[in-house]
């Protein structure tokens, strides 16, 4: 397949990226602040730090294959490792590595790895423990490898995706994040980030007209339903922000900051939703489009009508997407509550339980309610267009 682009295409996307990194850098440079509390400090003036490390050697090692659960090795390895980063970089440092249920690294010469170093506040005294493997640079790879395969199929589509996925994680953790926790209200922040996600996205992956616009247009109004249908339904069950498993954490953060708890269950909902809603919005509103452009005389009850067609086959594997996604992140908390055989009443009014019910539900809400309305204002925008060009 031959991908064809012309001169001004490339300067324009050529344009985006720059804009999309200068954006990226610069709201995470504004967004730094310093922390109430520094988590690397222990008693007196002694310290902690994370730092990179190579194994150059391993003495010995004694390990063991768990008697049940396969994969998992136990015991303990004497290693020899080289620190690569931080005050103590190029020290040669000698340590055991203990290997249990959740730290079963088992390392050999050459891996690289992130050690912590516990100093004494003179510094000169120092003692190191393993951390985790290095990952970053696997996790690196992992992405970069998405990338090229999404702009390899996509093309010119794919990469301007790519800057969207860029735009809409730089918006999130430096944007969003710093807002909430400097005390803007979770709630109108996260409706501001998907209004201005979907008006800068959707343009990037679809181009701009009509079909983009009600499908941004759709997806704030079908995000702002389910918004309202989640806060009745979290008032009539009593489910806030306060009911998080980490509430005591945040509780505490929001003591020396403007954190605003209650409002985080109502953003989780909406960032969560947003993907799929713009997905499917998109999809109805590109299907309508292509009925007005085989079909120039459709009026608004044909096209309406193709939208609804076309989203009845997806507005169930899109809400099974979302409820399965949930499932799937409170997969460990179901195993748990088969095994101890929990009783319904207590498992179904749990507070864990009834958070998830509810933002699958929610989301769920906005991916169906987007079939009849982006149907609508698509075939409506079509069809204002169609008369003006009569």
């Amino acid at each position: 397949m031959k991908l064809h682009i012309s001169g001004r295409q490339l300067i324009s996307d050529i344009v985006l990226a720059v804009l999309i990194i200068l954006y990226t850098t610069c709201t995470m440079l504004i967004s730094r602040h310093t922390s109430y509390y520094d988590i690397y400090k222990l008693s007196g003036r002694d310290s902690v730090s994370f730092e990179k490390a190579v194994v150059t050697a391993v003495s010995s090692e004694k390990l063991e294959n768990h008697s049940v659960q396969k994969g998992m090795v136990t015991g303990i390895q004497n290693l020899t490792v080289r620190i690569l980063s931080g005050q103590y970089a190029g020290k040669v440092v000698p340590f055991t590595n203990y290997l249990n249920y959740d730290t079963s690294y088992r390392f050999t010469r050459g891996n690289h790895l992130i050690v912590s170093v516990n100093a004494t506040g003179d510094k000169k005294i120092f003692h190191v423990f393993v951390s985790t493997p290095d990952r970053l640079p696997v996790l690196c790879l992992f992405a970069i490898l998405i990338i090229i395969l999404l702009c390899t199929a996509g093309g010119r589509q794919g990469f301007r995706s790519v800057l969207a996925i860029v735009f809409t994680l730089s918006s999130i953790l430096f944007v969003f994040i710093p807002l909430v926790y400097r005390g803007i209200q979770p709630a109108g922040t996260a409706v501001l980030l998907a209004a201005v996600t979907a008006g800068i996205t959707l343009p990037l992956t679809g181009g701009t007209g009509r079909k983009t616009a009600a499908a941004a247009a759709g997806t704030l109004v079908c995000l702002s339903l389910a918004a309202g249908v989640q806060t009745v339904f979290c008032r009539l069950t009593m489910v806030s922000g306060f009911t998080f498993g980490d509430t005591d954490s945040l509780m505490q953060i929001a003591a020396h900051s403007g954190l605003k708890i209650g409002g985080l269950l109502f953003a989780a909902v909406l960032i969560s939703s947003l993907g799929a809603v713009m997905d499917i919005a998109m999809s109805i509103a590109s299907a309508v489009n292509e009925v007005h452009l085989n079909n120039q005389s459709a009026g608004f009850g044909e096209l309406f009508t193709a939208g609804i067609h076309m989203g009845r086959d997806m507005m169930g594997t899109m809400a099974n997407t979302l409820i399965l996604a949930f499932t799937g992140s409170s997969l460990v908390m179901l195993v748990q509550i088969y095994t101890y055989n929990m009783q319904p009443d207590q498992v179904l009014n749990s507070n864990s339980i009834a958070v998830e019910i509810i933002q699958a539900l929610s989301g769920s809400f906005a991916v169906i309610s987007a079939v009849p309305v982006v149907s609508a204002l698509s075939a409506e925008l079509l069809c204002c267009k169609g008369s003006r060009s009569k």
